[in-house]
């Protein structure tokens, strides 16, 4: 079995993430710009070390621009004050590019619509940013900013594509029931704090590749078109609870490194979990896997959680397990489920209908020894919790004789057994004689019973044909008490043959 990777506790995760995100941005207000160093470490986006110093704009300043009616153009500037934009004034016709700058004071655009670009790439926040129910009917462009408090796009629509590429959020950010029209690029951007998309739509392509996340929550999210969550790291807890994905989804190489819930999602499209790391358990109950889920090389460091899923073709070959992980399927319902049974045999929380749902499901793969071994582990865990009775005793019979039906080689030990065990006990205690004249028998006095013990040779040959045809050898006969053993073993034979022949035509007829 592959060993699970190593991964760092979250309590030294949770710490260290944000404590990186500071530094970078300490270094920044020294040199007024983002060192290389931090570039370095992928938590802030590219910047010249010896920048001149901004000039400062205020923000009533910027107001007045953005509300003139014309282009606004401002780079490696320092906007100075609270920047509150008023709707009454309509709409912001014109492109607005704020960049390479640095807002002081909080940003409060609220209800406003943009009906053409919104610029602020490479801008750091220091106060709190709020986008609530504006609306971007231009492209956003937001690639490499940083947020060092809050920030709040709760609602907001985005007609064009948004751009958060390589962005950071220090402090907690929402974007629940936002509508993505255009394509959502969140490239390398990185969430230290709480995030929330719950109730968000996107309608086209979700780009989340390389990002990182502390606590993000999808709740009812919708995907529409094609997402991918390629090598995302998840160091907090991660849930798509209720989530529909619509189109195909990508979470190839993510690392979910806290907990990970997908209860009651949908995915209609193909899922790739190939080369996923679960640290803890991954929560699946009541998902619906409407196309093929590939899970080919995912490790699980905890259980995973299967309950009344509706799978159509789930894929785990190569999948590893953590020594105490285990597989809940229970009242789970799937089409094809593509595991060999040694990868999960030891992990199956008991419950009779998966197990019979696996057995079905080996048999149409026609992997008929796996199904064979998952139906002998079935039987052999409901004999364990039966309670002692009639009905455990005829399971204890059917396990050691047959192997419930599965096992051919139990049934053929016991007619060799049988029959030497018998050969032995004739042999030695000389419960066999020969005729002395053929066609004559001995009087029934035991003293006149010869003294010699026939060789072993006869008396296995004498309990073959005793085990087979319940008739001795037309020279040799049972003497006393053997009479009654000899009848004994014809009445094993029978019953022996019979269910060999039964159990080898089931294993050799599929």
């Amino acid at each position: 079995m592959r060993a699970i990777p190593r991964v760092l506790p979250i309590s030294d995760i949770r710490w260290r993430l944000p404590l990186y995100l500071l530094a970078s941005l300490f270094l920044s207000a020294l040199l007024l710009a983002i060192p290389a160093a931090a570039q370095q470490d992928g938590f802030a986006p590219p910047a010249p070390q010896n920048s001149p110093p901004r000039p400062e704009v205020a923000a009533a300043e910027v107001l007045a621009a953005i509300q003139s009616g014309e282009a606004v153009t401002y780079d490696n500037v320092t906007v100075a004050g609270r920047l509150d934009l008023d709707v009454s004034a309509g709409p912001v016709s014109r492109q607005v590019s704020i960049t390479n700058s640095r807002f002081l004071g909080p940003v409060r655009i609220e209800a406003a619509t943009f009906s053409d670009n919104l610029d602020l790439r490479g801008c750091v926040f220091e106060e709190n940013v709020s986008f609530i129910k504006s609306r971007f009917d231009g492209d956003l462009r937001l690639a490499g900013a940083v947020f060092l408090k809050q920030a709040d796009f709760a609602e907001a629509i985005f007609g064009g594509p948004a751009t958060f590429a390589s962005a950071r959020f220090l402090k907690d950010a929402s974007f629940s029931n936002a509508e993505f029209d255009g394509d959502a690029i969140f490239l390398d951007t990185g969430f230290a704090s709480d995030v929330d998309f719950n109730y968000a739509k996107f309608m086209r392509t979700a780009y989340f590749y390389s990002a990182f996340f502390e606590d993000v929550r999808f709740f009812e999210t919708r995907f529409s078109g094609q997402v991918t969550f390629r090598s995302v790291r998840f160091f907090g807890n991660a849930e798509f609870a209720a989530t529909r994905f619509e189109s195909d989804v990508i979470f190839r190489d993510a690392r979910f490194l806290g907990g990970s819930t997908f209860g009651l999602s949908s995915f209609a499209g193909i899922v790739d979990f190939g080369g996923v790391n679960f640290s803890q358990t991954a929560f699946m109950g009541g998902v619906k896997f409407s196309d093929l889920a590939y899970f080919t090389g995912t490790s699980f460091g905890g259980d995973l959680i299967l309950e009344e899923a509706r799978l159509y073709s789930m894929q785990l070959e190569s999948a590893s397990f953590a020594e105490a992980s285990m597989i809940n399927l229970n009242s789970t319902d799937f089409n094809k489920f593509v595991v060999h049974w040694p990868t999960i045999q030891d992990r199956l929380v008991y419950n009779g209908a998966a197990y019979l749902a696996l057995v079905k499901n080996y048999k149409s793969l026609e992997w008929f020894d796996e199904a064979d071994d998952c139906y002998y582990q079935y039987r052999r865990a409901g004999q364990d919790q039966a309670p002692w009775g009639w009905g455990k005793i005829s399971d204890i019979i059917a396990w050691l004789s047959c192997g419930y039906g599965v096992r051919v080689s139990y049934t053929a030990f016991w007619c060799l057994f049988t029959i030497l065990f018998f050969g032995v006990v004739f042999w030695a205690g000389k419960g066999m004689s020969k005729f002395e004249i053929e066609g004559m028998e001995l009087p029934g006095d035991t003293r006149l019973y010869p003294s010699k013990r026939v060789s072993f040779t006869d008396a296995l040959y004498f309990s073959i044909a005793m085990f087979t045809t319940s008739q001795a050898p037309v020279n040799t006969y049972p003497v006393g008490v053997y009479r009654h053993l000899a009848m004994a073993e014809g009445i094993l034979g029978w019953f022996f043959l019979g269910l060999f022949v039964v159990v080898l035509s089931a294993v050799l007829i599929r």
